[in-house]
């Protein structure tokens, strides 16, 4: 038979190692969360960068031989 006090030790030991666990895969969970923002910032895609240089309109140059 099991004392009350070694069953309540158990249960506080896997209180503890599940909170360690939990706030790990938090940590993770923001990593990915970052990487992924980090990774859809850096690259548009060929398609979307083709897409908007011909969807730009062309800028016409200020000056023309010193004249505006």
């Amino acid at each position: 038979m099991l004392k009350f006090k070694d069953v309540n030790s158990d249960v506080e030991s896997r209180m503890r190692d599940f909170e360690k666990i939990r706030i790990k895969f938090k940590t993770d969970v923001k990593k990915a969360e970052a990487k992924k923002a980090a990774a859809g910032k850096e690259g548009k895609g060929i398609l979307k960068s083709i897409s908007e240089f011909f969807s730009d309109t062309p800028k016409a140059p200020k000056e023309l031989n010193g004249k505006k």
